[in-house]
C-alpha cells in the first residue's frame, strides 16, 4: 500500500495548498486570479506525472480533474464558510 493509492485525493489536496499560497503574493498582485484554474490543472499533471514517474493518457486526465477538483475545493469552501460567490463584478 502506497501513495500512488491516494495519488488523486492527495494531488488535489497539495494543488489546493499550493495555489493558496501563491493566491495573494502572486495571483493576485500580477492579476493572474483568471488563469489559477488552468495554473491548477497544469500542476496536478506534473504533481501526478512526478508521483507515478511516467506519462501515460490517464495519468494526465488524472492530474488534470485533480487539478481543477482543487479550484472547486477552494470555491465550495468559499461559498460555504466565507459566504463568497465567484466569477467577476461586472
Amino acid at each position: 500500500m502506497g501513495i500512488k493509492e491516494y495519488v488523486t485525493v492527495s494531488v488535489m489536496a497539495a494543488v489546493w495548498l499550493v495555489i493558496q499560497l501563491l493566491k495573494k503574493p502572486v495571483f493576485e498582485r500580477f492579476k493572474l486570479t483568471d488563469y489559477i484554474p488552468l495554473f491548477a490543472g497544469v500542476l496536478g499533471i506534473v504533481f501526478v506525472i512526478w508521483i507515478n514517474g511516467q506519462i501515460t493518457f490517464p495519468l494526465f486526465l488524472e492530474g488534470l480533474a485533480s487539478g481543477f477538483s482543487a479550484t472547486g475545493l477552494n470555491e465550495g469552501i468559499n461559498a460555504v464558510f466565507f459566504n463568497e460567490e465567484s466569477g467577476h463584478a461586472d
